[in-house]
């Protein structure tokens, strides 16, 4: 064990978080080698410590990584009785900050990132480590499997930009998810599973980490720089509230329209709303691949995504024409020359949306990618009370050559449908159809609607 203070001068703070610290640092026997030095915070009383002999193995493992996307391992000591990580100082900016600043990636800086976090995610997802493993590993490690390294953690804060000599960037995967941790305080914290915000479905339930648990991070890392903000965002860590629907959203809720989100982020941001989307769709077809809930529906490892990426490129994906936008219009453009539409009030498990009534009988119900019956209405919502089909509006031609609104609940749902009255209640039942008039509205689950007669 070694003091910090006698083996390096430490330049600036470049980092600290609630496991770690990282520092620019400058050897002392080689003041030349200026490297980034990321310190645990975990005081070792015993070197023969299981934790610790996690953090070697692996560390010995990511010494071996030579690619020019994924950050250089020089070695691993012990500092002041920390574990402490020597490793390449990258002097860039993480996309963390450049989306803070710039709102959202443009198409071309999008695809170059694809470019290069594609061929290192490759690299990692197919390394080949031990045939078999030396007889002193034991070892409970997340990020090594068999021949795939997992990086665990991806998100905008582990990738780096810098710029090459030629003017061009060099983006680099930093910082591998090591499983090393105090096994009572963070052993299951997010630590060990990465960002709460880029957790893939199977990490929430607690089932196997694999390549695809990576895939399905980038993918959100994908769809954040193309919008400006996750696909589905967290204000508060500390509230539960809040981080048991972000769970549910993650395992069960459909992602947002992205091209919908980047009109949205584009119009903020330059004060005019594109006509058409600018991502290419079999780009979108990439991203929402990445995010798929099912591991096995993902693309598998990085080479599979960057063989996607390179097909698209050269045209060989087929794509459909995209359809128009039928819901989350703005209330805003006009509604009432559109004719009547429903409301749907946004909540902690709900987008807010639109949905106008162009014929005579409208099905509303939870949103689902799944096989089988759909809504002509589907809610996009995590709200599990909501069934696929969960009622109905039915248009009628009134005297005046204008049209008058019922709503049904004829098959009936499961869970009810509650008209004019507070939720779970008076439940509207299957021989009754309510006339609708402006403002009027209704519960499904733990959403509200309201109908506006436009």
């Amino acid at each position: 064990m070694q003091e910090l203070a006698s083996k390096y001068d430490i330049l600036k703070v470049i980092g600290h978080g609630g496991f770690s610290a990282v520092f620019k640092a400058r050897s002392k026997e080689d003041p030349e080698h200026v490297v980034a030095l990321k310190q645990l915070d975990f005081v070792l009383e015993n070197e023969d410590a299981k934790e610790y002999r996690d953090f070697k193995n692996e560390v010995e493992i990511l010494k071996r990584l030579d690619h020019p996307n994924i950050v250089k391992i020089y070695d691993e000591y012990i500092l002041d009785n920390k574990p402490s990580l020597e490793m390449e100082y990258v002097d860039g900016e993480t996309l963390e900050s450049i989306i803070q600043r710039e709102g959202y990636f443009s198409i071309e800086e999008t695809l170059e990132m694809i470019t290069q976090m594609a061929s290192a995610l490759s690299y990692c997802h197919h390394y080949h480590t031990y045939d078999t493993p030396p007889q002193h590993w034991l070892s409970d490690s997340v990020i090594i499997n068999r021949d795939a390294i997992i990086h665990n953690d991806i998100n905008p804060k582990n990738i780096i930009r810098t710029k090459n000599a030629d003017g061009g960037y060099r983006y680099v995967l930093i910082d591998f998810g090591l499983s090393f941790a105090d096994p009572d305080a963070v052993r299951h914290s997010k630590k060990e599973d990465g960002m709460a915000e880029y957790k893939a479905p199977e990490k929430w339930r607690g089932q196997l980490v694999d390549t695809p648990s990576d895939i399905y991070s980038l993918g959100i890392v994908l769809y954040e720089l193309l919008v400006g903000q996750v696909p589905f965002p967290v204000k508060d860590y500390k509230q539960a509230n809040e981080m048991i629907a972000l769970e549910e959203k993650h395992k069960s809720a459909p992602v947002p329209d992205i091209c919908r989100k980047r009109m949205e982020a584009i119009e903020k941001k330059e004060g005019q709303r594109p006509e058409t989307c600018d991502i290419p769709a079999w780009l979108e077809m990439l991203v929402r691949r990445c995010l798929e809930k099912n591991p096995l529906s993902r693309f598998k490892t990085g080479r599979e995504l960057s063989q996607f990426f390179y097909n698209g490129l050269d045209g060989k994906i087929e794509t459909q024409e995209r359809q128009a936008e039928v819901i989350d219009i703005d209330p805003s453009m006009g509604a009432k020359n559109a004719g009547a539409y429903i409301e749907v009030e946004p909540n902690i498990l709900t987008e807010g949306q639109h949905f106008f009534i162009n014929k005579d009988l409208v099905t509303i119900g939870r949103w689902n990618d799944l096989p089988g019956t759909i809504a002509d209405f589907g809610i996009r919502t995590s709200d599990r009370f909501i069934s696929k089909n969960h009622c109905q509006i039915v248009r009628k031609p009134d005297a005046a050559d204008g049209y008058r609104y019922f709503l049904q609940d004829k098959a009936p749902s499961k869970n009810g449908t509650y008209f004019n009255t507070e939720k779970n209640s008076i439940r509207l039942s299957d021989t009754t159809e309510v006339l609708l008039k402006e403002g009027d509205y209704f519960w499904i689950g733990n959403t509200r609607l309201i109908f506006h007669q436009g």
